[in-house]
Formats: structure tokens, C-alpha cells, sequence
């Protein structure tokens, strides 16, 4: 009882504060930095991660028991996830990036706990409870980190264009160490929204070429993973072929 009555109260706080605050930002002049996402692929991806989310609140309700327990075995690093990223916004709103930055590294290290204790956790919570926000969260430190330091000068750009490769380094443990195509296809999905805004925010620059670079090489990789027998797995064979011996 404990679990379901402060899972619902967490995930109404941090729903309720993170969509009026989306629509209700204060205006304290955020400027651009080598890692400002799309709004628009931000907007698509909490919405998913949203529904997967009251998926898994349902299932801590259901009245099968295996779902139950299955449910609240997490529901501590659920509740955590959702009050630590409801004090991110409330700082963030308010241009408190130093404190954000300490939040928002305590929240990926206590999701990164959780997903090496549940790895093979069941899919409807390893999406809303690991896989999507362990990934945002990742991101959320570039992005915070960014504009704590004010990123917008020549050198932290040059730097920017090396740190950014961290995604890929990010998704590729997981894809090689746990076969785990879903934070593959959610940093394949976030790095497009971080191109599609660097190509708007500077158009002569190599932060954008790179990230639709990252999101391509993330995605082929996810889809190989996820589907072993595809056309890019097979694919992958075919050029390993000519270094196979085939005997007659």
C-alpha cells in the first residue's frame, strides 16, 4: 500500500510540474549550447516515457500478484527518479545549474545501480523505469552541464564535439554488455532531436554532423541487435564472409 500511494504521488508531482513547466517556462535567457535537444523529439519522447510509465503504476495496482511484486521490487528507484527529476525542474525553471547538475548526476547514479541489480528486469519495467529515463538522464548531464559552464564560446564547442561521442560510447556498452536495443533505440532518438537542433542552432559546425552520425551508427546497431535476422544483421555477416573459410 505504501508502494502504490507514493509511486502515484511521485509521478503526479513530477507529471504535473514538468508539462506546466514545459508550457509555463520562466524566461531567464537560456541560450543555446552544443547540447540543447529538440524540443519537439523532447516533447515525443516524455510522452512515450509518460504512457510507459502509468503502464507500470497499472501493473503495481493490477491484481495479479507476480505483476505486483514484479512492480514494487523497483518502486523505490521509481519514486527517486520522479522526485529527483521534479527538483531538476523546479531548479532548472529558476537557473540554479549547479545544484541541477548535482541532482541530476545522483538520479543517473541511482538508476545505474538499478539496472545492474535488474538487468533482465520484465520489458513493461525495464522501459518506464530504467531503459528511458536512465538514458534521458545521461543526456540531461551534457545538456545541464553545458549551460553551468556557458558553453557557447569557440574551445567549449571544440570539446563539445569530442564529449559527444560519449553517447555513442554510452549506448554501445549497453547494446555489447546487455544486448539492451531499447536505450539503443532511445539514444538513437535523442541524439536525432540534438542534431535537428545544432543544424538550427549553427549550421557551419560539427556538433550536428556528428550527432545524426551517432544516431545513425546507434540505430543500425539497435535494429541488429533487436533483430538479429535483419537485412543489417545479415549484412554484417556478408562482410565477415570473405575472412570465413569455406571448404568445398
Amino acid at each position: 500500500m505504501a508502494y502504490k500511494i507514493f509511486t502515484l504521488a511521485a509521478w503526479l508531482l513530477q507529471f504535473i510540474t514538468t508539462a506546466f513547466y514545459t508550457s509555463n517556462t520562466p524566461i531567464f535567457g537560456h541560450r543555446a549550447t552544443p547540447f540543447s535537444i529538440s524540443h519537439v523529439f523532447l516533447s515525443i519522447f516524455w510522452i512515450v516515457l509518460w504512457i510507459a510509465q502509468i503502464v507500470y503504476v497499472w501493473h503495481l495496482f493490477s491484481g495479479d500478484v507476480g505483476r505486483n511484486n514484479s512492480a514494487a521490487t523497483v518502486g523505490s528507484h521509481f519514486i527517486l527518479f520522479n522526485v529527483l527529476h521534479w527538483a531538476w525542474v523546479m531548479l532548472w525553471v529558476r537557473n540554479q545549474y549547479i545544484v541541477a547538475e548535482v541532482v541530476i548526476i545522483i538520479n543517473f547514479l541511482q538508476l545505474t545501480a538499478l539496472y545492474f541489480r535488474n538487468p533482465t528486469a520484465p520489458r513493461f519495467i525495464h522501459v518506464a523505469v530504467t531503459a528511458m529515463p536512465l538514458t534521458f538522464t545521461y543526456f540531461l548531464i551534457f545538456w545541464n552541464g553545458a549551460i553551468m559552464v556557458h558553453c557557447h564560446d569557440f574551445l567549449c564547442r571544440v570539446l563539445a564535439n569530442v564529449a559527444v561521442w560519449g553517447i555513442a560510447v554510452f549506448a554501445g556498452f549497453f547494446l555489447t554488455a546487455y544486448r539492451d536495443y531499447y536505450i539503443g533505440f532511445a539514444t538513437a532518438f535523442l541524439a536525432a532531436g540534438l542534431g535537428v537542433e545544432q543544424f538550427f542552432t549553427k549550421v557551419i559546425a560539427l556538433q550536428w554532423p556528428f550527432a545524426f552520425a551517432i544516431m545513425a551508427i546507434t540505430f543500425l546497431a539497435s535494429v541488429a541487435v533487436a533483430f538479429p535476422n535483419s537485412a543489417v544483421s545479415r549484412d554484417r555477416n556478408n562482410e565477415r564472409a570473405p575472412l570465413l573459410r569455406e571448404d568445398a
